[in-house]
């Protein structure tokens, strides 16, 4: 089911293709809200937890709001997490999409940046992000989540998730501390 929702998820993707030109480091430097779409992967979800405490550090100001469907996240206290959205199994349809009712949630919200911390094309992630009028959509890449986001950050294919991980949040930081 996966793989059809993702392909009718690019069919619609291309039709609908909005070329637009968003300059990448003033807009970052701008944002103040950021929403982090937590991996749905068990094994990585705990290298994201870590991840948030360095965020806060290396992207500052930032409003950091995660959406998830783990149910319990037990995030340490100085991950400074504003906010959570949780994703249960009733807010998405039999093809895996988010159902109307969340897409609305993150649209009327208006985050600056969506990060993706999925690791793999999650139809979710990827269908909020499009749907999001946020500036700056990121991900870590994957030639299937393309073309939702309109930065995919590169790593080397062997790195482990933390090491993804590090290099994606350096990356932001070193482009909000040059400006």
């Amino acid at each position: 089911m996966k793989k059809l929702t993702e392909s009718i998820m690019h069919l619609i993707s291309r039709v609908k293709k909005k070329e637009s030109v968003v300059d990448f480091y003033a807009a970052l430097t701008k944002a103040r809200s950021m929403l982090i779409f937590m991996p749905e992967n068990n094994d990585h979800f705990g290298a994201a937890k870590v991840l948030l405490k360095k965020i806060k550090t290396q992207l500052p100001g930032k409003t950091v709001v995660i959406c998830t469907n783990h149910k319990e996240i037990n995030l340490d206290r100085n991950s400074q997490v504003d906010g959570i959205i949780f994703v249960t199994p009733d807010d998405v349809n039999f093809l895996g999409l988010p159902r109307k009712k969340l897409t609305q949630k993150i649209q009327a919200t208006d985050f600056d940046m969506i990060l993706d911390l999925n690791v793999d094309f999650q139809p979710v992630s990827s269908y909020l992000s499009q749907k999001s009028n946020a500036p700056i959509k990121v991900c870590l890449y994957n030639h299937h989540k393309e073309p939702f986001y309109n930065l995919a950050f590169r790593t080397d294919q062997e790195a482990a998730t933390e090491v993804k991980y590090d290099r994606l949040i350096d990356f932001l930081g070193s482009c909000v501390h040059q400006s």
